[in-house]
């Protein structure tokens, strides 16, 4: 292991905490995750479960001396640690040496204000002096205390030298995510697929708000009330459509972060290479490219959790690097480093720490703190391919291993300062900027009940198919049957009106697997009902008819008429549980038996100013309903 600075050797996490219980000599390590034990006997053996932190609650902010009460049933004696903000690394502290009393209970006063303002993990370790032991983070948010090492320096890293900043983000104003990504910086899933947590990742607005701006912090907050799957979050930095950042060789990613150590917390930050994201199929490369396999480079995987079944060792994580689906590359490297014995001999989950990785066309260099804990040759795939990041706070999932949250309410934090990212090449002008969304003068009509807030789309709400994506949907109520006064995606008004027929009703619809302002654009509709479109401002124009159905699918056509009846258009559409959360376009003609997928329809080219959709069903049990329409202009 190579070191760019200091490197200060530290005890074992047992001795860092003052005590050990006693052990008998004839016990075994744990043999479930070697890597992390090493076959050392005096590590995750021995740990039961026995500490409740009764004040303050997990999670939560405090200011200034703050009594912490808990209990630890079978427990004698409970030793209180927190990391300072003394010196270059910082320092560990002891908050208190508590014999509890006889209802297994004690408390301290933790002083605040003398320790780093923000995130603060405050740390307990109990013992009953029969070999026995727990440990449990209690993660809380210093609203005081003294600002240390917040935000991004004024230096550049190191392993960056000769390239330039090509992207950064303090975390210190408004978040900008969206669920994939269009109209800001992040997406809020896995780009091209395959979302790994136990507990969900969800949107920025979704169940539970994972996502929160403090400071100048990101915070991901992982939770699970009572009766749901929990939620999560993830940040992806491009989009489906391949925009975003992503870098050529030579190139530096750093994220500097804390995460919590509890049972199955699988904090991480990592790249990929591109592939065929943004891709059309019908490029001749795509094949290829697909064929190529891909390259994941973990920069950072902590895995959280102390004691027999938890992979946790102190202050160990793991960095590794995946070729996937790539043949004769032998096996992949991978390291463990102990962050007990570098920057100062403080784990992850203690205090911030930064994490790099360098990518040239030779050598792929991760870093902690600015030392070289992995070294490997450059695989053919990163070389020839843009590199993307991601920052996420998985909760168990296809990691395998077990997770238990019940004891932190489940309840527990991510916390992260800043990401940048460094190129030895020039990046084209506007890099990294949030592009535009849709198409400009965009009109979006979505039908709503009128007090259904999961029909209502916000204003900061985007849906639609991902080139034709808009914000400022107009909530059509159908407790009304005209509508004037409607506005564009900018938000500008529009001479457009829209009545509907006497009979006009409205339909709750099934979303399918969409998410954010789709899941709200596809759970309401309008049946039994022609759509009359009157005014459209342009020469020539689309439309898109965004289609809902209930529990079952339906069959049938949907029409593009003139004002006097005529059609001018018609397609067959088959609305099923196959077209789920995907936005696949109608194909076949009126009448025709059509494919299991379709949600919508688009009629191009139209020129009529004036015009009205009809919807026919043709079979299944469904409910079938308009759920909303767009009038896009074009050339």
């Amino acid at each position: 292991m190579k070191s760019c600075r200091l490197v200060c050797a530290a005890a074992t996490f047992l001795a860092a905490l003052v005590f050990t219980s006693a052990r008998a000599d004839n016990v075994k390590a744990s043999e479930e995750y070697p890597e992390f034990y090493n076959g050392d006997s005096a590590k995750g053996i021995d740990f039961v479960q026995s500490i409740k932190v009764l004040a303050p609650r997990y999670c939560s902010n405090v200011k200034g001396d703050v009594t912490v009460v808990f209990e630890a049933k079978g427990m004698t004696r409970v030793l209180a640690r927190c990391w300072s903000g003394e010196g270059e690394w910082g320092k560990d502290t002891v908050l208190a040496d508590v014999k509890l009393d006889a209802r297994s209970r004690g408390e301290f006063v933790f002083h605040a204000d003398r320790y780093p303002a923000g995130p603060t993990t405050i740390r307990l370790q109990a013992i009953d002096g029969k070999g026995h032991q727990d440990y449990c983070e209690l993660q809380v948010y210093n609203l005081g205390g003294v600002k240390w090492k917040q935000g991004i320096p004024k230096s550049d890293p190191p392993g960056a030298k000769g390239m330039n900043l090509v992207y950064k983000d303090d975390f210190d104003g408004p978040l900008s995510i969206s669920p994939d990504g269009r109209g800001a910086k992040y997406a809020a899933h896995k780009t091209g697929g395959g979302d790994f947590s136990g507990w969900p990742f969800s949107d920025q607005e979704g169940d539970c708000l994972p996502f929160g701006q403090q400071d100048t912090y990101l915070r991901i907050h992982a939770s699970k009330p009572f009766g749901t799957k929990g939620r999560t979050g993830i940040l992806s930095s491009i989009r489906p459509d391949g925009t975003g950042v992503a870098v050529p060789v030579p190139a530096y990613f750093e994220c500097r972060l804390i995460c919590h150590s509890a049972p199955g917390s699988w904090g991480a930050f990592w790249t990929l290479s591109k592939g065929t994201i943004g891709m059309a199929k019908d490029d001749p490369k795509f094949a290829e490219t697909k064929a190529g396999g891909c390259d994941e480079l973990d920069v950072l995987e902590c895995y959280g959790g102390y004691g027999p079944r938890n992979p946790n060792h102190g202050g160990k994580y793991g960095v590794t690097t995946h070729w996937w689906g790539q043949k004769d590359m032998g096996k992949a490297p991978h390291a463990f480093p102990d962050a007990m014995k570098m920057a100062g001999g403080s784990s992850w989950s203690w205090t911030f720490h930064t994490y790099g990785l360098l990518i040239t066309e030779t050598d792929t260099v991760y870093y902690f703190d600015d030392v070289e804990v992995l070294r490997h040759p450059t695989g053919p795939v990163t070389k020839s391919q843009d590199t993307w990041f991601l920052i996420n706070y998985a909760i168990a999932g296809i990691s395998g291993w077990p997770y238990d949250l019940e004891r932190y309410g489940n309840e527990s934090d991510m916390w992260v300062d800043w990401v940048r990212v460094y190129c030895g090449k020039e990046m084209p002008k506007g890099f990294g900027e949030v592009p535009s969304v849709g198409v400009k003068g965009t009109i979006g009509l979505n039908f709503t009940s009128g007090k259904d807030d999961e029909s209502v789309m916000r204003g900061w709400d985007i849906a639609g198919a991902l080139d034709t994506a808009q914000l400022n949907w107009n909530n059509l109520p159908l407790n009304r049957k005209s509508f004037d006064g409607l506005a564009d995606g900018e938000g500008c008004a529009t001479s457009v009106s829209v009545a509907l027929g006497t009979k006009a009703r409205h339909e709750k619809c099934e979303p399918w697997g969409f998410g954010g302002g789709d899941k709200r654009l596809h759970a309401a509709g309008v049946a039994d009902s022609p759509i009359a479109v009157k005014d459209v401002p342009f020469e020539k124009f689309d439309v898109i008819v965004h289609l809902g159905a209930g529990i079952n699918g339906w069959s049938g056509d949907v029409s593009l008429l003139k004002p006097d009846g005529t059609e001018l258009s018609a397609y067959a559409v088959n609305f099923g549980w196959i077209g789920g959360g995907r936005y696949v376009e109608a194909t076949r003609e009126k009448g025709t038996d059509s494919n299991k997928a379709d949600c919508m329809v688009v009629f191009r080219g139209v020129t009529e100013k004036s015009f009205a959709i009809q919807f026919s069903k043709r079979g299944g049990k469904g409910t079938a309903a308009v759920a909303g329409l767009q009038i896009i202009p074009t050339k």
